[in-house]
């Protein structure tokens, strides 16, 4: 079972009073916008690497089958399984890298950070990391929660300036979702000041005041 992370954060608020000339069109209003930070407990990694010896003279005279064998050594000796790196299954593969010597693109996926650690851990001349990333897949159930975390913030933050403003807050007139939450999957760099299953949800409400 999940048990997720999410942080609520209040990014700006701002209160919109319309100009004279169009009072009598649109109401007062204050728009808030709001995030939410969710951090899913169960990505998926993934890391692209490079097999090659375009910048390595000691591996100058191999062939793309011995490159092979001696990556596969190596991932043998860091303790994963060999059955758990795939050639890359895109359309096009290492040929767009666009050097001038033959190379192989290779696919690693797994549901461990530890899994991943160790992967990123292989280092050989002829091995270059392309990319490495985490992924997560948003069911409806959360989907839901996020939404409603969203909204519930987003309407404390408007009562609190309509109540500083000695007006009263009314209902909803405009509401926009920045990025969505069915866009599938979402996909995040690794990186070190960034925990692997992050996703940001932006949130603006308008409320009219009275």
């Amino acid at each position: 079972m999940k048990t997720p992370t999410i942080t609520v954060l209040l990014l700006c608020t701002c209160l919109l009073v319309c100009c004279p000339s169009i009072a009598q069109q649109l109401p007062n209003t204050i728009k808030v916008t709001s995030r939410v930070i969710y951090i899913d407990p169960d990505p998926t990694y993934k890391a692209v690497i490079s097999l090659s010896n375009t910048s390595n003279y000691e591996y100058d005279s191999m062939s793309v089958a011995e490159l092979k064998e001696r990556f596969k050594k190596r991932v043998e000796e860091s303790g994963l399984s060999w059955d758990s790196i795939k050639e890359h299954p895109g359309t096009f593969g290492y040929e767009t890298m666009r050097y001038n010597k033959e190379g192989a693109l290779y696919l690693y996926e797994t549901k461990s950070a530890e899994g991943m650690k160790q992967f990123l851990n292989i280092k050989l001349p002829i091995l270059q990391i392309l990319d490495m990333s985490s992924s997560i897949e948003i069911d409806s159930g959360e989907a839901e929660k996020i939404t409603q975390m969203a909204m519930d913030t987003s309407f404390k933050q408007a009562t609190l300036l309509a109540n500083k403003a000695k007006k009263k807050l009314g209902g909803i007139v405009a509401l926009k979702e920045n990025g969505g939450l069915f866009n599938k999957p979402y996909r995040v760099n690794l990186y070190y000041d960034r925990p692997p299953g992050e996703f940001y949800y932006d949130i603006e409400v308008t409320y009219e005041i009275q």
